[in-house]
C-alpha cells in the first residue's frame, strides 16, 4: 500500500497543476484532452487509497515524524486531491439525489458547506498539488520503497 499512496498523490497532484503549465507546453494541453474522460476514475482512486491510509495508517516504528510525514500527510493529500479531481462527479451524485420537504433545511446547509469547501480547495489548488507530489516522493523515499 505504500507504493500505491505515493503513486496516487504523484499522479492527482501532476494532474492538479496540469492547467498552470498548458498554456506555456501545447503538449500537455493534449494530453489533459486525451485523459479527461479518466480524471473520474483517477480522482476517485485517489480519493479511496487516501481514505483507506487515513483510516489504517502505518503502526510500525517509534518515530513520530514517520508516521505524520510518511502516511499521515500523504493520506490528507491524497484525500484533498481525489476531491479537487473529482469534483464533478460529485456535484452530480449530489444533484441527482431526490430530496422531500424534511431534509431540504439539511440540504441547504450541506450545500452551502460544499459550496465554501470548494472555493477553498480550488483557491490552493496549485499549493496543494504541488505539496502532493512533494509528500508522495517523501513518502516513498521515507518507507525506502524498491523501485528495481
Amino acid at each position: 500500500m505504500v507504493f500505491f499512496l505515493g503513486l496516487a498523490c504523484l499522479t492527482g497532484g501532476f494532474l492538479i497543476i496540469l492547467p498552470l503549465f498548458m498554456e506555456k507546453y501545447q503538449g500537455l494541453e493534449r494530453f489533459d484532452e486525451k485523459i479527461k474522460p479518466y480524471k473520474i476514475i483517477i480522482g476517485l482512486a485517489v480519493l479511496i487509497i487516501g481514505a483507506i491510509k487515513f483510516f489504517a495508517p502505518y503502526h510500525g516504528g517509534d518515530k513520530q515524524f514517520i508516521i505524520i510525514i510518511g502516511d499521515l500527510l500523504p493520506a490528507v493529500l491524497a484525500i484533498l486531491v481525489g476531491i479537487l479531481i473529482s469534483v464533478d462527479f460529485l456535484e452530480s451524485l449530489q444533484g441527482a439525489k431526490k430530496e422531500d420537504a424534511a431534509s431540504r433545511a439539511g440540504a441547504k446547509k450541506l450545500e452551502s458547506f460544499w459550496t465554501r469547501t470548494k472555493s477553498v480547495l480550488q483557491r490552493y489548488q496549485h499549493p496543494i498539488g504541488f505539496a502532493s507530489m512533494l509528500f508522495g516522493l517523501l513518502h516513498w523515499f521515507i518507507f525506502k520503497v524498491p523501485f528495481f
